[in-house]
């Protein structure tokens, strides 16, 4: 974790006074009921952890055999997180489908085809349900079949029916589930919570190398490049095919004889600097910093306005709030920007500016102590100001009595500004006013039963009069798609425009070894070759673009929707379309996510065989529309209608100005291309009144001349 996520995490702990309280512990619960209805725990129990199934090893997973038909039930009080159609393609990598509705059989008989294609029998598909236990953990059962899923979001209780016993892997011929438990993101034991005598070995994380010897690093950034290479659909954007390998080979050039973990995560952030895409990063789970005791400053500085400022402070320092520097450790600060601007995020699209300019307010500090051997040199740093005063501050540790230290106000509007820290759940709803509601979307993440509340909202303020609607999609990272539509759905009644649209992939089988899926998989047979074209196209069908039958307009009133650099993915999507339709008015900065081209749906996770790094790369490339214009640039996210820089005053004062710009825009009836109009006609008024005169006197004279005829 870098040292600004500890600043940041450490300040959230002091703002809510949080407590490190332990609300359960999962050992002690009482036993979870057996998932097979009117049956005994460990009755029927095919293979457990540690048994083989065939040659495989069977690490984690409880694969539990019955008569078919047999009901499945849920082995405690929890609620639905994810619903999938599952593929088990070995024990340990599968694919899924988001929960399909409609018959069971149905499902079956529409797949039978494309899996024969993958030399697959669909016969293995089933329903997967993770169920969120009330103890923290998640239970994951795996081998149903019903002709009702339960939906995302819906709480169950103990010994509900989930569904009938199906099968679960191609390799274990009856009918069986597999049951395997999840605490915290790591595998669980499977057996204890049934009070069963278990066979689970916890598994150990093996630990890295320290350093690489140059053949290793070689071999890992060579694996790297060839996946990307081969997988990543949209590399053009970027550099020729040429210009990719000429850089390969002089990154490779730079690695020493032997290479810390560290210094080689650094030499892959210059691959991603040059390939950078929000869809596209690495893991490589080690800490990054320069200085592993987390020294910090007191004074916390930032990039706005093109002013190096003092940001935060300690209550020691707080009369330096807002004053402008020139140097720090004698170095002038156009020197240090420029220096540590190109480490700042790649976490970005194309051609898209917007990051770079919240990094600088955010990470120019942190970057500075982070990335420089030298920041804390002798526990303090020299600060020289704009009037010639200079000031040399001791450095502290980081901790939860030295955070608190920092201007509790200016902390909150600081990380306020850009990272919306004290977001809770999937979304929220609110009213503003009396003729303004709010919709904030955390992510589009959302559950099947949040959803439709949502939904449920929308069309209460609509039958309520609230001609205003606030979308506020400041720091959402994105999520499913298929809930951008429904609300989409929800706020449209005509068609979506578009121009083209098409998604392509490199290739139909991947080669590269991956995490995720087996060599040799084919995962694209319909995808098809266009002449003249590298890769494989499936184009956009007309019917995408009509809005669904079944949900349409609940909501008609005047649309905001607020944006900043974090808004990615599919909110980009969502933000994008709105505007593009003259659906809403669109505040703030722009996306992180580029408009026209967004890589994702699928995803490589690549691992590095000696420094153990993970690579994510996204599989398939998603052009949704390909009208390009003054307001809808080539390779740039999703740009305004009313563009809002970064102020020293919203950094330190008004961390929420985007939200309160666009009260104001309602309050002056400001709303699309209607209120310029308005004003022009105004503005012009006194203007048009001679020739309206004119063009009378000209029409009564005609018809004098008419009449004299007659």
């Amino acid at each position: 974790m870098t040292r600004f996520l500890t600043l940041v995490l450490l300040f959230l702990c002091y703002i809510l006074d949080l407590s490190a309280q332990t609300t359960s512990n999962p050992t002690s619960i009482s036993y979870y009921l057996w998932p097979i209805e009117g049956a005994k725990a460990g009755e029927g129990i095919l293979y457990r952890p540690q048994d083989y199934i065939g040659d495989e090893h069977n690490f984690e997973k409880l694969i539990i055999g019955a008569k078919p038909g047999t009901n499945v039930v849920s082995p405690c009080d929890g609620v639905i997180t994810h619903v999938t159609i599952t593929y088990y393609l070995s024990l340990n990598k599968s694919f899924s489908f988001r929960s399909w509705k409609g018959k069971f059989e149905d499902i079956i008989e529409q797949n039978k085809e494309s899996m024969a294609k993958r030399m697959q029998d669909a016969k293995y598909l089933s329903y997967r349900y993770f169920i969120k236990s009330n103890d923290g953990r998640t239970i994951i059962i795996s081998g149903l079949r019903t002709d009702t899923p339960l939906a995302t979001g819906q709480k169950v209780k103990k010994g509900e029916v989930l569904g009938q016993i199906h099968y679960c892997y191609k390799r274990i011929p009856q009918p069986s589930i597999c049951l395997a438990i999840d605490r915290g993101g790591k595998l669980d034991d499977p057996m204890t919570p049934f009070g069963l005598k278990t066979t689970f070995i916890p598994p150990v994380k093996q630990k890295p190398k320290a350093v690489l010897t140059r053949a290793e690093a070689i071999i890992d950034y060579r694996q790297m490049a060839s996946s990307i290479k081969e997988i990543y659909p949209s590399l053009e954007d970027f550099m020729t095919e040429e210009e990719y390998d000429t850089f390969v080979e002089e990154e490779i050039a730079k690695i020493p004889e032997n290479i810390s973990l560290r210094e080689f995560a650094y030499l892959i952030m210059n691959f991603n600097r040059r390939v950078h895409d929000s869809h596209l990063w690495f893991n490589y789970g080690i800490p990054l910093e320069v200085n592993d005791d987390g020294i910090f400053s007191p004074m916390i500085f930032a990039k706005v306005e093109d002013k190096v400022r003092i940001i935060v402070t300690t209550e020691e320092y707080k009369s330096y709030t807002g004053c402008e520097l020139t140097h720090i450790n004698g170095e002038h600060i156009d020197t240090l920007c420029a220096r540590i601007a190109p480490h700042t995020s790649m976490i970005y699209d194309a051609y898209v500016e917007s990051v770079f300019e919240q990094e600088m307010i955010g990470m120019l500090c942190n970057l500075y102590y982070e990335r420089d051997k030298d920041a804390s040199k002798d526990n303090k740093v020299k600060y020289t100001f704009s009037d010639g005063k200079e000031l040399t501050v001791p450095l502290m540790i980081l901790n939860h009595n030295t955070v608190s230290k920092f201007d509790r106000n200016l902390m909150e509007n600081w990380l306020w500004s850009r990272y919306m820290v004290n977001r809770t759940g999937n979304w929220e709803n609110d009213i503003s006013n009396d003729s303004t509601a709010y919709l904030r979307l955390n992510n589009f993440e959302l559950m099947e039963t949040e959803v439709d509340s949502m939904l449920v909202y929308l069309d209460c303020i609509e039958k309520r009069g609230y001609k205003n609607l606030i979308i506020d999609l400041r720091g959402n990272l994105g999520g499913n798609p298929d809930v951008v539509y429904k609300l989409l759905d929800a706020l449209m009644d005509e068609p979506i425009k578009r121009e083209g649209g098409y998604m392509k992939v490199n290739m139909q089988t991947i080669k590269s070894p991956t995490l995720n899926y087996p060599s040799g998989t084919v995962m694209f047979e319909d995808y098809k070759k266009i002449p003249g074209r590298k890769g494989f196209y499936k184009i956009s069908g007309l019917n995408e673009n009509v809005p669904s039958d079944t949900i349409k307009a609940l909501y008609t009133g005047r649309v905001y929707v607020l944006i900043n650099a974090n808004s990615a993915s599919a909110s980009t999507e969502f933000a994008g379309i709105m505007k593009r339709n003259a659906r809403g008015y669109v505040i703030g900065r722009e996306t992180k996510t580029a408009y026209h081209t967004m890589n994702a749906l699928k995803f490589a996770e690549i691992g590095l065989p000696n420094s153990h790094f993970k690579c994510h790369i996204p599989i398939i490339r998603i052009v949704s529309d390909e009208f390009v214009s003054k307001d809808f640039p080539y390779g740039r996210g999703v740009i305004p209608h009313l563009n809002i820089p970064f102020t020293y005053e919203e950094v330190t004062c008004n961390g929420n100005l985007i939200y309160n710009k666009a009260l104001e825009l309602i309050r002056d009836g400001i709303y699309l291309e209607e209120p310029e109009e308005h004003i022009e006609a105004k503005e012009d008024s006194d203007k048009t009144l001679p020739y309206i005169a004119i063009g009378t006197l000209l029409a009564l004279f005609a018809i004098y001349l008419r009449l004299r005829k007659r």
